[in-house]
């Protein structure tokens, strides 16, 4: 009766929870609070508060319900303002809330604050007499709390508050999908590699329209110190921005210049369409737009599909022009974190606009042109993922790190959603990086969370000078960030590539490779399993498909003619649940 009771007082489901807040935050100041001190030993131990031994607001102290801790149990909950408040100590963490609680409903609405944290919600009953109900987690600082809550029916006999420890993320294998890579290239991902896990990469996005560096001044004059990766854009290189006589306020060479020898450097390239251009001032559409899907009608599929067509040309025009840009990275032994194609799940690039196997095709164009045409062997590829756009993945084979753009409203929010996405389809896989962030989270939170991006790069303003800069400048000194000041010499790192054959891997050997007309394929089976044999061109499309049936263990070879055109080519052999790849040439 007593939940029905204050029910009716508010016809609004809500009004006795928001009523109950507002309360607390007229009592807070006036009320006497009761201090429930903890020792702890080490590390943090479990925390718990007796109901009875708060301070009670409007409910009462009762033993007549069986089982119960303590002394009692408090009940009573008539109110929108009746509570149990405590006021406890606790060591920094994350903490699981748990309360041992009775009621007779199947669900009791709650209000919960600790400290300046607030939540509402209803507890769902499970058996009879009392029972445990959590409501997930919580973080608190190192020091004093107070905690205030109501359950709008029942009993609260006490709350738990259980310590969670996670561990640091699954290092991926030390292995880059350039098998060529250079060896600065090799040395920065075995960096990024010792790190994941330890230390967070801080990075920042700079602005290509300003002369000076004033994205990474502004953080030097706010925290006394410099990113120690900064992302920079080759947006004005592409050539229909290039025809219309753009201004380059930064170039490539003031990039080496900032680098120097352990600047880390990250490259994107908002990518004008290569044609196609809408210019139309009514929809807001200018030539300096083209990268946006709304101000180009570019077909990248039709454009794909279609290698002799004039728009095919475009795309390898625009490539080999981006190529050149590298080149003076190489040249100047400077590896590149380089993220291009991002967010194209979302759409609204023109290269994620005809959805996710144009896109796939696109992306290993480029990446067989630039690595195997040009020789650029100085990239560290990092592909953007989109939520629940696991389709869109160009596969392993042609990325070396996944990471996520995050533009969160709330400056504490966790990107917990984010992360654990990408754990759970890249984890152990791909190192995973914070790329872009409107918002800069606080570090010593979410690594108490487990969550370790490799980096985060805060995008140029106003976002950066939105941070606040007592968080910009507390996440800068924090000791689970890396600033440049703070870099080893990462050159130095060797990236251990060695293959190691696995017990129950495929041994997989073509040849000869580069070959003409002919393409031998060679697979040590572990275990008797049916084999099949694929061979994919650059824009991923098979062209070969064999099926061999159920092969015993031991070797199995196969010759293939093959009337193919000059180029790089994937042969892909399934063996049952075993997969194996190799890059083959053919030659005329």
């Amino acid at each position: 009766m007593a939940c029905l009771k204050s029910f009716r007082r508010f016809p609004d489901k809500d009004a006795p929870v928001l009523y109950f807040i507002n309360q607390l935050e007229k009592t807070k100041k006036r009320m006497p609070l009761l201090l429930v001190w903890l020792i702890f030993t080490g590390v943090a131990g479990e925390i718990r508060l007796e109901a009875e031994d708060g301070e009670l607001l409007g409910v009462a102290v009762d033993s007549t319900l069986t089982g119960y801790s303590g002394r009692g149990y408090v009940t009573g909950f008539d109110a929108p303002e009746d509570s149990v408040r405590f006021s406890f100590e606790a060591p920094r963490g994350v903490y699981r809330v748990v309360f041992g609680v009775s009621f007779s409903s199947r669900f009791a609405s709650y209000a919960l604050r600790v400290d300046d944290w607030r939540q509402t919600g209803s507890l769902i009953k499970r058996g009879g007499g009392f029972f445990e109900a959590s409501i997930g987690e919580i973080w608190l600082d190192e020091g004093a709390h107070t905690m205030a809550f109501q359950l709008m029916s029942g009993a609260l006999d006490y709350v738990r508050l259980e310590p969670v420890s996670y561990g640091p993320p699954a290092r991926p294998p030390a292995q880059l999908s350039d098998s060529q890579a250079t060896a600065s290239a090799q040395a920065l991902f075995a960096f990024l590699l010792s790190e994941y896990g330890r230390h967070i990469l801080a990075g920042q996005q700079q602005n290509p329209y300003r002369r000076d560096f004033d994205a990474i001044n502004y953080v030097r004059n706010v925290t006394g110190k410099e990113p120690a990766l900064v992302s920079f854009d080759l947006i004005d290189y592409s050539p229909t921005r290039e025809a219309h006589g753009v201004v380059h306020y930064q170039t490539p060479e003031d990039w080496i210049a900032w680098a120097g020898r352990d600047g880390i450097v990250s490259l994107m390239w908002h990518w004008n369409a290569p044609t196609d251009l809408i210019e139309d001032p009514s929809q807001d559409c200018y030539w300096w737009y083209g990268f946006y899907t709304r101000c180009t009608t570019f077909d990248v599929a039709a454009a794909l599909a279609d290698t002799s067509s004039e728009r095919y040309r475009l795309l390898l025009r625009d490539i080999d022009v981006i190529a050149a840009q590298l080149q003076k990275f190489q040249q100047a032994d400077v590896p590149v974190l380089w993220r291009p194609l991002h967010e194209a799940a979302g759409g609204w690039f023109w290269w994620g606009a005809k959805g996710p196997e144009p896109f796939k095709q696109l992306w290993r164009l480029l990446y067989e042109r630039l690595v195997h045409h040009h020789g650029l062997h100085n990239l560290i590829w990092v592909y953007t993922h989109e939520p629940g756009a696991a389709e869109w993945y160009p596969g392993d084979a042609y990325v070396d790190i996944v990471g996520r753009d995050v533009y969160a409203d709330d400056p504490d929010a966790l990107m917990r959603s984010d992360w654990d996405e990408l754990q759970t389809l890249f984890g152990g896989r791909k190192l995973v990086a914070l790329t872009e962030t409107g918002t800069l989270p606080d570090v010593e939170v979410i690594t108490d969370y487990g969550i370790w991006w490799s980096w985060f790069s805060i995008w140029t303003d106003p976002f950066l000078r939105d941070v606040d800069p007592d968080r910009l400048t507390r996440v800068y000194h924090s000791e689970r960030v890396l600033t440049r000041d703070e870099l080893p010499d990462w050159r130095s790192y060797v990236l251990h590539t060695t293959p190691v054959q696995p017990a129950g891997d495929l041994a997989l050997a073509v040849y000869p490779n580069p070959g003409a007309g002919r393409l031998h394929v060679e697979v040590g089976l572990p275990v008797a399993a049916p084999v099949v044999v694929e061979v994919f061109n650059l824009l991923g499309q098979r062209v070969l498909r064999y099926q061999a049936g159920m092969q015993p263990a031991g070797f199995w070879r196969r010759a293939f003619a093959l009337e193919l055109a000059p180029g790089v080519y994937l042969v892909q052999v399934r063996a049952g649940n075993l997969v194996a790849r190799r890059r083959w040439v053919s030659v005329r």
